[in-house]
């Protein structure tokens, strides 16, 4: 693949100003079991190619699975280029001093893995939930490797090669007047997956749920659990690219050197962590990987940028490697990696004398996006008196600002977890309002 990449490139050379190549290879296996049956089992050979032109500023780009079709889509691409505006912030970037590997993010033991293997990890998950006296609805596994090839004009060639390996169950616990339903799963890039954590914690989750009682309508604090954290905490995140702040629909506009959080917490963005879910070598225009301090001890230093939307800011702003791709059929725009939340204040549970803990949150993609004002669902919620778990919450609504959550949370004495693209502790979010 890599003469296919070369070739591409030495020929655009001669028609383009700047032309880049996105190569991606992926081999996949997946199953679903749905409620005792197979509902799918596939495996996937994909290969695709992504080429990006940029001729007298402006852009074109077209991509394939047809590798017999490269002319084509090198025709294709130059043709699209002259049906767009010039832009002057377009650019390929230019060849970097060296690239670091970053380790954890292969296993050469997800190659190995049947389609049959699968089919009874996905049984062994089925059959744990039983024992636990829990009904299962679902659960799947899927391992992939992949290995992604970028070339520029510009002398940059690099590749990388990744496994990711993933499983995940939905349950319900049966009582007397219906049921309680949990979900859990875990992620890796290497085959070691936690299977019984999966089984016990959503086991446990969904029968810990059952019998669950109405609470009282107040303004309390809210423990927010992995889940729940994460869910919340995509409107927060939206306000740290470049891509919002310039088009003004950023609550963080102008506030750069600014406190906008507790004082206790920091926020990187890192995709240079070892086997962290969002790692790698370098970003999709072929920047190398590296760690960006966005908020520091609660005062806002930076926001995320690709080449494009550094070249768009005022001053010397340089990309932050945050270009990011959905896969070899886009063009590179504004991304997050790894996203670090780092708190120095923690708080044992048995220091909380009154609060809610909350699993999970439904209808968090209802939440305004430019003042961070949200209403959402609580799931898999619990009163906490005294430091202790005590009754299931029947029914509750949670409101309040995501943006004024940060101001003044801190983390629960708890393990860090990643989540998505989130690492991070429980979360003591203070003042939130409950409708029982």
């Amino acid at each position: 693949m890599e003469n296919i990449v070369e070739n591409i490139i030495n020929k655009l050379t001669k028609q383009v100003d700047y032309s880049e190549v996105f190569l991606e290879q992926e081999k996949s296996t997946e199953v679903s079991v749905l409620n005792d049956e197979v509902n799918y089992a596939k495996e996937e050979d994909i290969t695709g190619i992504g080429v990006r032109v940029i001729n007298n500023q402006q852009q074109g780009f077209s991509y394939t699975t047809n590798i017999n079709r490269i002319d084509e889509v090198i025709q294709q691409a130059i043709k699209n280029s002259k049906l767009n505006n010039p832009d002057e912030n377009l650019a390929i970037i230019e060849k970097p001093e060296k690239y670091t590997t970053v380790k954890g993010l292969y296993d050469p033991r997800i190659e190995d893995i049947t389609l049959q293997e699968a089919i009874q990890t996905c049984n062994n998950i089925i059959s744990m939930v039983k024992e636990e006296e829990c009904q299962p609805t679902s659960a799947e596994y899927e391992v992939a490797t992949g290995k992604t090839i970028l070339a520029n004009s510009n002398g940059v060639f690099v590749s990388e090669e990744q496994t990711s390996s993933g499983i995940s169950v939905s349950l319900n616990a049966p009582e007397d007047e219906g049921y309680s339903s949990a979900y859990e799963y875990d992620v890796s890039h290497t085959t070691d997956l936690d299977i019984e954590r999966v089984v016990q914690e959503s086991t446990n989750l969904a029968k810990n749920s059952r019998g669950g009682k109405a609470t009282q309508t107040r303004t309390t604090t809210v423990i927010l659990d992995y889940f729940a954290l994460t869910g919340l905490l995509g409107t927060f995140f939206s306000a740290l690219s470049s891509e919002n702040t310039q088009r003004g629909r950023s609550y963080f506009q102008d506030k750069l050197g600014q406190q906008v959080a507790n004082e206790s917490f920091s926020l990187y963005d890192d995709a240079t962590i070892p086997g962290a879910n969002a790692s790698s070598k370098f970003d999709d225009e072929g920047t190398p990987s590296e760690k960006t301090e966005l908020i520091k001890d609660g005062v806002l230093n930076s926001f995320i940028y690709d080449t494009y939307h550094a070249n768009k800011e005022e001053g010397n702003v340089k990309t932050t490697a945050n270009a990011s791709r959905s896969g070899f059929n886009s063009v590179p725009h504004v991304g997050f990696t790894n996203l670090q939340l780092d708190f120095k204040e923690k708080t044992d549970l048995t220091e909380i004398k009154e609060a809610i803990t909350v699993n999970s949150v439904m209808g968090a993609h209802t939440a305004n996006p430019i003042t961070g004002d949200f209403s959402v669902e609580a799931r898999n919620a619990f009163e906490i008196k005294n430091g202790e778990i005590k009754n299931p919450i029947k029914k509750a609504m949670i409101s309040g600002n995501i943006f004024d959550i940060i101001k003044t949370a801190t983390a629960l004495n708890s393990q860090t977890r990643q989540v998505g693209s989130c690492i991070t502790p429980k979360v003591i979010a203070e003042n939130l309002r409950v409708i029982g």
